[in-house]
């Protein structure tokens, strides 16, 4: 039995493992990775081949920068599992595999073996790379057209920046790249005989032309990175990412465009918005409320008293700071200088109640009203919870039961704080397993210990008796009978 156990151990740990940013796949785990990655790379080795073991310090380079952008790249011993290079049509080693629609389509890379040529390769199977402009009202129509694009004007395709800047387009598949060929463009367009490579973005007030004279591939790849975020962007999937997912401090305005004071506000943030230098990477964001994205964000956000509505947001949007004053240009610039010091007020999500009731003895929290009750001079039981687990709904009941029993012989109060609907200022535990603090005066506050999701009636009648400050009209001590 113990053998037993000691393989399955030892199964898992290796359908688990990775080794330098690489998966390992072999037989019994391959249709459970494939079947999970829909886009992986994937390194075929041989143990006892001097090139491919040359080869892999390369290929964990890039697995290592692939993984920072989410793909995917693993390792197949291709000697042991044949039938996995069998179903990749793979018969030399060193070899590294495309594998798209969870390992149904692949395609082989061929190309020297460096890291920065393997990650390049992969960009330009999955991205189409930029776009050829053949007359100047296509480029004027595209010009009106992108939130924010990059072209670049060259003389012909043998020209070496180009060539640098087409490998590099591949790379971003959410950007616009183009490129043209027409004689005189820089000219049309206003640029100078030198320029080369310029950015477009809607809301500025003109592009940003790229300056050195030679395009290097480092300095290609700052331009690009610096000047992916135009200064005023709608909100979209691509934009929530970059907030929640990639720790970019933001300034959002939710708008309705129908108002006037909101279209005003708008123009005030569009105007400081570009007062910023390029280099600055604070993100400006407008959301109508008709963005069909909207709800999801109120959701992160929380309830706010109307439109036009400022927030900033910063932590992956854990953090965030309301404006509360006037949309006037020196009343937003204060708040872009107070958010950025750390200075602004901050604002907890906090959802809306028809009734801020849950039964006669027990009052719901918001994120709002949290502050009043730890601030208060007077004795407070909070229940924290989580709405999308039964457990810790099915004891709702159980602890109104119980407040109604203090109730009847003390000054204690009770409520009870939904975790997943709002945000409280001081509250941040894991809620596996719901939480319960009692609170006497000036933020102090006691756990109550549990290691359950059961309301033991007994212990938190005693604990609440001997950490309040108030008498209780009883003759009880409590009784000291333990559930777990």
């Amino acid at each position: 039995m113990y053998f037993q156990i000691a393989l399955s151990i030892l199964i898992l740990y290796a359908q688990a493992k990775e080794e330098n940013d690489l998966h390992v796949v072999f037989d019994k785990n391959s249709k459970q990775f494939f079947e999970k990655n829909e886009i992986s790379m994937i390194f075929f080795y041989t143990p006892q081949c001097g090139h491919c073991e040359r080869f892999q310090p390369e290929v964990e380079k890039a697995a290592k920068q692939l993984k920072e952008e989410g793909f995917v790249f693993a390792k197949v011993d291709g000697h042991n599992y044949k039938d996995i290079a069998k179903q990749f049509e793979v018969n030399g080693f060193p070899s590294v595999i495309l594998s798209q629609d969870h390992g149904n389509k692949y395609k082989k890379f061929e190309g020297p073996r460096t890291s920065d040529s393997v990650i390049m390769w992969m960009y330009e199977q999955l991205n189409e790379g930029t776009k050829e402009l053949k007359t100047i009202q296509q480029i004027k129509d595209q010009i009106t057209q992108s939130q924010l694009m990059f072209l670049y004007m060259a003389e012909n395709q043998e020209d070496r920046g180009f060539k640098r800047y087409k490998d590099y387009s591949h790379a971003y598949g959410n950007l616009e790249f183009y490129h043209t060929f027409l004689e005189n463009v820089q000219q049309e367009l206003g640029f100078g005989p030198t320029d080369s490579l310029v950015a477009y973005k809607k809301y500025d007030k003109s592009p940003v032309v790229y300056q050195p004279k030679q395009i290097k591939v480092s300095d290609l790849k700052a331009f690009i990175e610096t000047n992916q975020f135009q200064r005023l962007q709608e909100y979209n999937e691509d934009v929530a990412k970059k907030i929640f997912k990639q720790d970019r401090s933001t300034l959002i305005l939710l708008v309705d465009e129908t108002q006037m004071k909101d279209r005003n506000a708008h123009d005030a943030l569009k105007s400081i918005s570009l007062d910023h230098p390029h280099e600055d990477h604070l993100l400006f964001i407008k959301c109508s409320v008709t963005n069909q994205l909207f709800p999801e964000l109120q959701k992160q956000i929380g309830d706010f008293n109307g439109t036009p509505a400022l927030f900033g947001l910063q932590k992956y949007g854990v953090y965030k700071y309301k404006f509360n004053q006037a949309f006037t240009k020196q009343n937003i610039d204060q708040f872009i200088l107070d958010f950025k010091n750390g200075k602004a007020q901050k604002h907890y999500k906090s959802q809306k109640l028809d009734n801020p009731n849950y039964t006669q003895n027990v009052e719901i929290l918001t994120g709002n009203s949290y502050q009043r009750v730890i601030n208060s001079s007077e004795d407070w039981v909070i229940f924290y919870y989580n709405s999308y687990d039964s457990e810790h709904v099915s004891l709702l009941p159980e602890f109104a039961e119980v407040a109604k029993l203090i109730t009847q012989i003390s000054k204690v109060k009770f409520a009870i704080a939904d975790v997943t609907q709002n945000e409280y200022s001081d509250f941040s535990d894991p809620t596996d397993i719901y939480k319960i603090r009692i609170y006497k005066g000036n933020k102090n506050y006691t756990k109550f210990i549990q290691k359950v999701n059961k309301i033991q009636r007994d212990r938190l009648i005693t604990f609440i008796k001997e950490h309040s400050n108030y008498e209780f009209h009883d003759d009880t001590k409590g009784s000291h009978r333990d559930d777990l």
